[in-house]
């Protein structure tokens, strides 16, 4: 293990810890994990700020990677140990046999912080999911979560999803799609649809993510379950250290706004009043349940799975 010398730079931004030495006293164990630059990274941002996984005895080194699905696959080619991604490409790798385990929350959505949003045109004559029969519909990647929010909202308010066209369109070219026809609507997650609707080009046909449940984790960090078996103790430690760091981004998010802004390379101002990413301070199955059972509705799984049988057993547990 490498002795730390200083945190890593981050999209740009260097995070420095304010009660951080130069130097160890001694060698902490590394883990390496890839994060993506959704607001869901502030928690582990936050961590590295204030010496949260020093404080619990190991020493973090962030790879940035452009989706959950990159580093679902850099975790597979053992650059990384520990991925944060979307449960729905977990769940997927899953079904198809990869030994990958759940070791600590990522993101979950709630209707007190809206995560998501189906988006369409602003003068889009469009009110309800049967408007929407035949249209096309847009996501970052086919089948990902977006898709499937976008799916499960238009059956819950009176289309039919199985008549729309899918293509995949990146998340920031969405809004011009929107814009000038090519596309007719597409969930986008916060920050990315607030500053859409506020260039006044697009506006909120519904919240799509509530479509599938009103509360449920839809993120997590995840490890292939050799490693996590093997490294029990470091990932009840990292645990830790993202529960404390959990606990403060929720109700801080004027004060950790910046943090996320410099690694995603927004401008603060652009997203001051936008919906924040939140977490839950542990892995709970039944917050797992609602994505399973879209997964299956919309033929991601095959067939249901327990959700406890996703989490790995190192996984900090409530009450430690």
């Amino acid at each position: 293990m490498r002795r730390h010398a200083a945190l890593a730079a981050l999209g740009g931004f260097a995070l420095t810890a304010p009660f951080a030495g130069t130097a160890l006293a001694q060698e902490l164990p590394v883990v390496r994990v890839g994060l993506s630059e959704g607001d869901d990274a502030t928690p582990t941002l936050y961590a590295i700020k204030a010496g949260l996984f020093k404080k619990y005895g190991i020493e973090v080194q962030i790879q940035p990677v452009a989706s959950g699905a990159a580093g679902l696959a850099a975790l597979a080619g053992g650059s990384i140990d520990l991925a944060s991604t979307s449960l729905l490409p977990f769940l997927s790798a899953r079904s198809k046999g990869l030994p990958l385990t759940i070791v600590a929350p990522l993101a979950s959505y709630s209707p007190d912080s809206v995560y998501a949003a189906i988006l369409v045109k602003k003068d889009a004559p469009y009110k309800t999911g049967r408007d929407l029969n035949g249209k096309t519909i847009a996501s970052p990647a086919l089948r990902d979560l977006n898709w499937v929010a976008s799916m499960a909202w238009i059956d819950q308010n009176g289309g039919d999803s199985s008549t729309v066209k899918s293509i995949e369109v990146p998340g920031s070219v969405i809004p011009a799609a929107l814009d000038d026809g090519r596309i007719d609507a597409a969930t986008v997650t916060t920050p990315r649809y607030v500053q859409a609707v506020n260039g006044g080009k697009v506006r909120v046909l519904g919240k799509s993510y509530e479509a599938i449940a009103k509360r449920f984790v839809f993120a997590a960090f995840v490890a292939q379950v050799d490693y996590a078996n093997k490294n029990a103790d470091a990932i009840a430690r990292f645990g830790r250290a993202i529960r404390d760091a959990t606990t403060y981004t929720n109700t801080h998010h004027a004060q950790t706004l910046a943090i996320y802004a410099a690694f995603a390379k927004i401008d603060p101002k652009d997203i001051a009043d936008a919906p924040r990413a939140e977490s839950a301070p542990y892995v709970e199955a039944k917050d797992i349940q609602p994505l399973i059972n879209v997964a299956v509705r919309y033929n991601i799984l095959p067939r249901t799975i327990d959700p406890q049988e996703l989490i790995s057993p190192s996984a900090l547990k409530s009450g430690s």
